[in-house]
């Protein structure tokens, strides 16, 4: 079935496992025509493209001028490069995290998307679960933020730490409760598998007075991703891999809420291409990816210091 002609023309650059994913949605949005797909493997492209009737690219540059937006899925060193030529030619881009590799590139990219206007939405895909969202909705007076992202050996993203590839969701998830600047954090990482940190914990304390502790690993026995929130005479835990939201007062039974099977790809998605049809700011644009991204560089330099790193970042 042919798509409508207002609807928006999408590729897709970078085919591995969470880039396969982006195209399957598209492909089956009706909001969106997946145009042509793109990898540096170039059977990969064109097996791709032939399953969803795309075309299939080897170089993403090909896209320019057949797309209206577009997702990025390629390795995180590789965000900047592919993003800035896309921005520079009006493409609004979903670009998957952490949103560049430095601070400086993920600024720039910012910069360009607010010049060229165009949407630079970021894949901090757990804003859109319905059980964080649930929490987020219910908080009221936060004291404490506790968040685990344990995962065992999957063998991928190996070109970046444990920060860049599990903890930096948590990150976002904190600064989108915290709603403050950080001035102090604490942190320690060990090396398991790969020549970066593969375990990592971190403490961040707000200049609200609010504390926030993070444990990432991608090297656990077990699974688990949960996000603990205290405050005064309750606790509340969104379990994100259930997809359920208990909370318990102080000397009550815990009350959970379940939210059922989500597909926050789906919402996330769908979210970009609402603020790509009406011009609508995304949940998490490029500003959001950036700080994520300052606060996981002062984590990584805190490690490699054997230090606190004090100070109030820049907003």
């Amino acid at each position: 079935m042919g798509r409508a002609p207002e609807n928006i023309r999408i590729g897709v650059v970078g085919l591995g496992y969470f880039g396969s994913h982006h195209a399957r949605h598209y492909a089956g949005n009706a909001l969106a025509d997946l145009v042509a797909v793109v990898d540096s493997d170039e059977s990969r492209a064109f097996s791709t493209g032939i399953t969803y009737g795309a075309e299939g690219m080897a170089d993403y540059r090909g896209l320019i001028g057949k797309v209206d937006a577009v997702s990025i899925a390629a390795p995180t060193s590789d965000h900047h490069a592919i993003a800035a030529d896309l921005i520079d030619a009006g493409v609004h881009v979903f670009v998957e995290k952490p949103i560049a590799s430095t601070v400086a590139d993920a600024a720039d990219l910012v910069a360009r998307a607010d010049k060229a206007g165009v949407v630079l939405q970021v894949g901090h895909i757990e804003r859109f679960s319905p059980a964080f969202q649930a929490l987020a909705g219910q908080v009221r007076a936060l004291k404490n933020i506790a968040c685990v992202r344990h995962a065992p050996w999957k063998g991928r993203a190996a070109d970046v730490d444990v920060v860049l590839d599990l903890m930096i969701h948590d990150i976002d998830l904190t600064l989108a409760l915290a709603k403050a600047p950080v001035i102090a954090v604490e942190a320690a990482g060990s090396l398991v598998v790969t020549g970066e940190y593969d375990v990592v914990g971190a403490r961040l304390t707000f200049d609200n007075g609010l504390t926030a502790s993070l444990s990432a690993s991608r090297v656990a026995a077990e699974g688990e991703r949960s996000l603990t929130v205290t405050e005064t005479g309750r606790r509340l835990r969104a379990d994100l891999a259930t997809q359920t939201l208990t909370v318990t007062p102080d000397g009550a039974d815990p009350d959970t809420h379940e939210f059922g099977p989500a597909d926050n790809l789906a919402a996330e998605i769908a979210g970009f291409l609402e603020s790509v049809s009406t011009g609508a700011r995304p949940l998490v644009d490029g500003r959001a990816g950036l700080e994520a991204l300052k606060v996981a560089d002062l984590i990584r330099a805190a490690i490699a210091a054997e230090q606190t790193i004090t100070g109030v970042m820049d907003g």
